[in-house]
């Protein structure tokens, strides 16, 4: 009489290997959760900065002359209050309003710091659709600077730009960089904020600034880049390629038993012909 070939369910539910298979479970939900874990932080990594950006704040509390612009500050809705310097308004070409070129009025102001010394803030005042109307704001501009005296200012502070091709090879100022601007301030102190305000006239809504120009310059909410971290996902899925070979290494072993069994049993059936 033949002895009975085992099946393979027979074999896995052994004791032994049941304790096996436990273990592997084990391991698996180890390696699961360290790629879980690495999904969170890559989730982490590419959320969107909710930052409150259109509340507006005093400038002072977000930024201080002569330090660099924080991340806090940077896009965020503030209010300022400050004399304009009438010497130090001009134009910037090439600005870009929903698609279509015109022309920046921008300005200078002094903002009072608690020490007693005055500050220098630029101002991206308003757009103009061609140079002559630009240029006609910055004339009426500095004719009006020595009667408005001290206003209060709204808008959002960005951070300073970097020269463009027109302002190194044309002659042309496109770029709205502070570290340029100053050396053309009339009588600069030496104490500046690093970033600058793009002027919106809805902000203040009582006794706030107002200035010629076409239209007021648009401004948008900040966005964030998000991109997802890349290599902590590709870390997540060597953990659950992990997590599968514990089960197939636990498939391997009962695999490998059963065919020790069946081996065992031809070759004594063979011995006992």
């Amino acid at each position: 009489m033949s002895t009975p070939t085992p099946t393979f369910k027979q074999v896995a539910r052994r004791p032994r290997w049941i304790g096996v298979l436990a273990l592997c479970l084990l391991v698996a939900a180890v390696f699961a959760l360290l790629g879980q874990w690495q999904i969170d932080r890559a989730v982490e990594q590419g959320q969107a900065d909710e930052r409150d950006t259109e509340t507006a704040v005093p400038l002072r509390s977000v930024a201080t002359p002569g330090e660099p612009m924080l991340s806090d500050a940077g896009g965020r809705m503030v209010t300022v209050s400050g004399d304009d310097v009438a010497a130090d308004y001009r134009t910037l070409a090439g600005r870009n309003q929903d698609g279509r070129l015109g022309w920046w009025v921008i300005g200078r102001v002094l903002v009072a710091e608690p020490d007693g010394r005055d500050a220098s803030l630029a101002v991206a005042l308003s757009w103009s659709a061609t140079q002559e109307r630009a240029d006609a704001a910055v004339e009426a501009l500095r004719a009006d600077a020595a009667t408005v005296g001290q206003a209060e200012l709204g808008g959002r502070y960005m951070p300073t730009e970097a020269p463009t091709q027109g302002d190194v090879r044309e002659r042309e100022r496109e770029a709205m960089s502070v570290a340029a601007l100053i050396n053309e301030w009339q009588d600069w102190n030496g104490l500046v904020y690093s970033g600058y305000l793009v002027f919106d006239p809805t902000v203040v809504a009582e006794g706030g600034a107002t200035v010629p120009g076409d239209e007021p310059i648009v401004h948008e909410r900040p966005v964030t880049d998000t991109q997802l971290n890349w290599l902590n996902v590709f870390y997540a899925v060597e953990w659950v390629a992990f997590m599968v070979f514990a089960f197939y290494l636990w498939y391997r072993l009962v695999k490998d038993a059963l065919e020790r069994e069946v081996e065992a049993i031809e070759d004594a059936e063979a011995a006992a012909v």
